[in-house]
């Protein structure tokens, strides 16, 4: 699939540019793919989770957060991220929360969060999606349980498989 793209010209602060060039060569990449990407983030991510006052944290900082909560609290927190902040954020990015937008949803979270690689399997009748992430056990408690609540919005049961490192799922 081709994307369509526009020329623009833009102003920036030189000691900006500088550092998108450090980046850029850092990474290998030309200072258009980095600034590419970079505006990718801020459309289909960045400026959606304004709604919702999204602060980075280090997933570090995260993990310690979850170590240092109950099972239950941490329960807690993932369904209220799944039931109102994803639902929402499927919505304003799709229109819909169907299985494909709330895999999309799930797609574009691994590529901006940096919480969780996500790779998926299709074969006839089944995907299989897996998270590894190194947030710990109660890490792996807290992507299972978002995930669930969001397919429970959609009338869909995941097969689950978890361990320390990763959430696996069926459908």
């Amino acid at each position: 699939m081709t994307t369509k793209t526009v020329t623009a010209t833009f102003r920036i602060e030189e000691g900006a540019f500088k550092d998108l060039q450090e980046d850029a060569k850092r990474q290998n990449i030309s200072v258009n793919t980095l600034v590419n990407q970079l505006f990718l983030s801020y459309s289909h991510y960045d400026r959606l989770m304004k709604r919702f006052h999204v602060m980075k944290v280090p997933a570090a900082t995260f993990a310690t957060i979850l170590d240092g909560s109950s099972d239950e609290a941490v329960i807690a927190a993932a369904k209220t991220a799944g039931e109102s902040i994803a639902k929402t954020f499927v919505i304003a990015k799709t229109g819909a929360f169907t299985l494909e937008n709330i895999l999309d949803g799930f797609r574009t979270s691994a590529s901006y969060i940096n919480a969780f690689e996500y790779s998926e399997f299709l074969a006839p009748g089944k995907i299989t999606i897996t998270f590894t992430h190194s947030l710990g056990r109660k890490g792996s408690l807290f992507l299972k349980e978002w995930v669930a609540c969001q397919f429970a919005m959609i009338h869909k049961t995941p097969k689950f498989m978890v361990d320390d490192h990763s959430v696996i799922f069926e459908l």
